[in-house]
């Protein structure tokens, strides 16, 4: 699977070398010249030659694909980052197939390479070493040239996938013309690549311990779907190549070595932090495995290296967007002064400068070529190694076949009782399944792997412990709900049987069970939360795997601190209840006499309801009180509760009175009628004319003004009892001003609506002033229309009078106004109606003016219209 990709990373596979600045193409079909302008070519041919396996075939082929341009497949496959001003660099091959340094004369060496680089030798510690590892056909050689403008050969995916790089190729490298850093690049052969079969082991322990022994920077080049994988992430070999560093050359080192990982083809769908943190995971428990020596025991990872990561997209279903990559991540090798720049000071070998870079390097392959342990184990221990991971695999498999059932049901989330128990069983299965064919092998070894088995075992096992604590918990918390919803339903039927029970010779449908209260809430939660504790440590005992070392402690602890938020949120609602209980028995009590006190609207009104008020409170504070014993509050938490309910009540009756003042007009108008229309016998009045009807009309108004003043102002406190809100103006006569001295909190209606509600009152009395002036008028005439005038209007209206006789129409509605006329006079509404009749004859009058005046201004204004388009 992880070959499917690789293709994309066939770039142009001609090597070109360059002579004065100017590149030259090499052609297998060429033939090589004596002179000096061709060496390189001629070097760099026979050195290309020996990292294929059919010298002449890749020549021809690479040749072909650099002048087939047109290739639409060619053109795919060999895109490539062209710099501004590109500086290729010349590579050769350090170690050959065999595992030989290559020093032969008739190839290009190493040696002769360097030895004609001035600008190299002359660095002395000013360089890094940068070396590249990974699965064969991975892009290795790709990546080093984008990076780098090196001419490292890489594979033609056209011509079928085989291994390209062979053994360990060398390049002195500048990233861009513009760059002052310099470096010398190791390009490694591949892994696992099929060309050794199964003599790759040994090599690739031996190339990938010398290139951490060299680098300041190692490349991991890996594919991103071997993340969480151990032979194909090359975590394997990463630990040996550690081990055997430590053994060989840590001593010898003043500096730390960067491992950069480069991951390929990222689709982003899982995070690249999320693959960081798997990798360290691996690097760190592979450093914990290390058989270390003993200078280096207490020593981590991180005292020797340091790490990065980074990602790319696949190259060839995002091309755009992984030449951009590829391009920022070049930057962080051209421009130290960048925070991120990789191969920074720190990571150089101070110890090697460049002109004895290639003995070094030689010394280094030699020891380790000569180190006999890196190469073979003992077959005891090889032979125990194979058979073990054999039996292993088989125990395994055995294992997680028993453990099928047990894993479904857990992943779909339902609790498996006595897990530990039934795994311990599957577990000693497993072990006496390898125990029995592995006995007869070397023991060590067979130690080892039992603890691998025994670890692989616990890892799956620990997984779905971990998923039972998930599900267990929520389980837990599922059962603490069916504890509330079990009293709420007890409490609804409670409620149900006892709303129709007397309590003190009176009806009482305000009960603690039908607000949902629950008694005795302390005792109560204590008692649901350790049902609920006890049931989940009950069955996580239970889960326990003998053996393991695991606990449950922190979800246990986690689920008493979710139990107590839960229940002091439930404790904080039941007090909402409780307090909003005692609030509506309260006004309950209070509800009748406040609406009779209130329509009766004595002067006293106040002094009442201060009264019913304070019995009210008195009575249900105490219940109150005692009731909020049972929440086990301490007395700040009880006294700032009962003085938050002492509040809500005056803010409850405030809100009561405003809802009466509602109707204050109409009580005014009541209270002015009772008064003016009313006598002393509380009969009709019939006014006389010997009636003071003004001094009568302003008595009864101001009587009634007096319910604005009541009503607009809270008196429970003593004090309050004799302030005027709505008083008299002291400067002019039947006019109110407003008493800034009182509390603002207490305005029940604000002084401007007051005087809103005096002037409105006001204006609906006016018509019973006007009525009674008119009835007095006429009581005191008394006389009726003189004789004269019914004279008069007979001789001057005898023709109008003819004229409505012989007109039906006009005669009929003659007789209407006139049964009008005598209605109105007959119930004393004669004045009011000639006075909105007045006021109605004005408005109209207007109104008329108004538009008269409009269409006049339209007249005119189209008129002008007119004239302009005329001229």
């Amino acid at each position: 699977m992880e070959e499917q990709n690789t293709s994309e990373f066939s770039q142009e596979s001609t090597i070109a070398s360059f002579d004065n600045g100017s590149e030259k193409e090499l052609n297998g079909n060429n033939s090589i010249n004596n002179n000096e302008s061709n060496t390189n070519v001629e070097l760099n041919e026979n050195s290309i030659s020996t990292r294929s396996e059919d010298n002449n075939t890749l020549a021809t082929t690479n040749a072909t694909n650099h002048t087939s341009n047109n290739n639409e497949n060619n053109d795919t496959v060999n895109e490539e980052i062209e710099p501004s001003k590109p500086t290729y660099n010349d590579i050769v091959q350090f170690i050959d197939h065999n595992g030989d340094i290559v020093k032969d004369n008739g190839k290009n060496t190493f040696l002769a390479t360097i030895s004609n680089r001035e600008d190299f030798l002359n660095k002395g510690f000013d360089y890094s070493v940068i070396s590249i590892l990974g699965p064969q056909s991975s892009g290795k050689s790709t990546l080093l040239n984008y990076l780098f403008n090196t001419k490292f050969a890489v594979m033609d995916g056209l011509t079928g996938r085989k291994q390209t790089t062979q053994g360990v190729w060398m390049g002195v490298a500048t990233p861009s013309s513009a760059s002052k850093e310099t470096y010398l690049i190791l390009d490694v052969e591949g892994t696992d690549g099929r060309e050794r079969g199964e003599d790759e082991k040994a090599f690739e322990r031996k190339t990938s311990l010398f290139s951490l022994a060299l680098s300041s920077v190692l490349i991991i080049n890996m594919w991103a779907h071997d993340i969480g994988r151990y032979n194909a992430a090359n975590i394997s070999l990463l630990k040996t190549v550690f081990e055997l560093n430590l053994q060989l050359f840590q001593h010898k080192r003043n500096h730390k070595i960067l491992i950069f990982f480069i991951i390929r083809d990222h689709d982003g769908v899982t995070p690249l932090n999320e693959l960081k943190r798997i990798l360290l995971e691996d690097i760190s428990k592979l450093w914990s495995d290390l058989q270390k020596p003993d200078e280096f025991k207490s020593k981590r990872e991180t005292d020797f290296f340091e790490f990065d990561f980074t990602s790319l997209p696949h190259k060839i279903y995002s091309n755009e967007q992984f030449m951009k990559q590829v391009e920022a991540l070049k930057t962080r090798f051209v421009d130290p002064k960048l925070s991120n720049f990789i191969p920074k000071v720190e990571y150089r070998n101070d110890d090697i400068p460049a002109d004895g870079f290639y003995q070094f390097s030689y010394q280094v392959w030699e020891t380790i070529k000569s180190n006999r342990d890196l190469d073979l184990p003992s077959q005891k221990e090889m032979l125990a190694l194979y058979r073990c991971d054999e039996f292993v695999e088989k125990s395994m498999s055995i294992f997680n076949k028993e453990l099928r059932t047990t894993k479904e049901s857990i992943e779909k989330g339902r609790i498996q009782e006595n897990f530990g128990e039934k795994s311990k069983r599957i577990i000693d299965q497993a072990l006496e399944i390898y125990d029995e064919p592995a006995s007869r092998y070397h023991q060590e070894t067979v130690v080892k792997k039992r603890q691998v088995l025994y670890d692989r075992m616990f890892t799956e096992l620990k997984y779905l412990f971990d998923k039972q604590m998930e599900r267990l918990f929520e389980n837990a918390m599922d059962f603490y709900k069916s504890l509330i919803k079990e009293f709420s339903v007890s409490s609804k039927d409670s409620s149900a049987s006892s709303s129709n029970i007397k309590r003190d010779g009176s009806s009482s449908p305000l009960t603690a069970a039908s607000a949902g209260i629950i008694p005795q809430f302390s005792i109560w939660s204590e008692g649901v939360k350790k049902k609920s504790v006890e049931y989940f440590e009950g069955v996580a005992k239970q889960s326990i795997v003998q053996g393991s070392d695991w606990t449950f402690s922190e979800q246990l602890e986690e689920l008493k601190q979710k139990l107590d938020k839960e229940l002091e949120s439930l404790k904080e609602t039941q007090l909402n209840r409780l307090s909003k209980l005692m609030r509506d028995k309260t006004f309950q009590e209070l509800t009748p006499n406040i609406t009779k006190v209130t329509e009766q609207a004595p002067n006293d009104m106040w002094s009442k309801i201060k009264r019913f008020y304070e019995d009210a409170v008195s009575t249900n504070e105490k219940e109150f009180r005692d009731r909020l014993n049972d929440f086990s509050l301490d007395q700040d938490k009880a006294l700032e509760i009962i003085n938050k309910f002492k509040e809500q009540l005056s803010e409850g009756l405030k809100t009561k009175i405003t809802e009466r003042a509602e109707f204050l007009q109409m009580r005014m108008r009541k209270r002015f009628e009772e008064k003016f229309n009313m006598d002393s016998r509380n009969l009709p009045r019939k006014w006389t004319k010997h009636d003071d009807i003004g001094a009568i009309f302003q008595e009864a108004r101001q009587n009634a003004e007096k319910l604005i003043d009541l009503f607009s102002y809270l008196r429970l406190d003593e004090d309050d009892l004799n302030i005027s809100f709505f008083k008299k103006s002291t400067e002019k006569a039947d006019e109110y001003e407003e008493n800034t001295m009182v509390n603002a909190n207490k305005i029940i209606i604000p002084f401007k609506d007051c005087l809103n509600t005096c002037e409105h009152f006001r204006q609906n009395i006016k018509s019973d002033y006007m009525q009674a002036l008119s009835e007095q008028n006429r009581l005191t005439t008394g006389g009726g229309v003189p004789a004269y005038m019914i004279l008069l209007l007979c001789v001057l209206g005898f023709n109008e009078f003819i004229a409505i006789l012989s007109s039906p129409l006009l005669f009929i509605l003659t007789i209407l106004l006139a049964c009008g006329g005598v209605v109105l006079y007959k119930l004393g509404l004669s004045g009011p109606f000639l006075d909105y009749s007045s006021q109605f004859l004005v408005h109209f009058i207007n109104k008329v003016k108004d538009i008269v005046l409009h269409v006049e201004q339209l007249s005119e204004h189209n008129n002008n219209n007119n004239k302009v388009k005329k001229d």
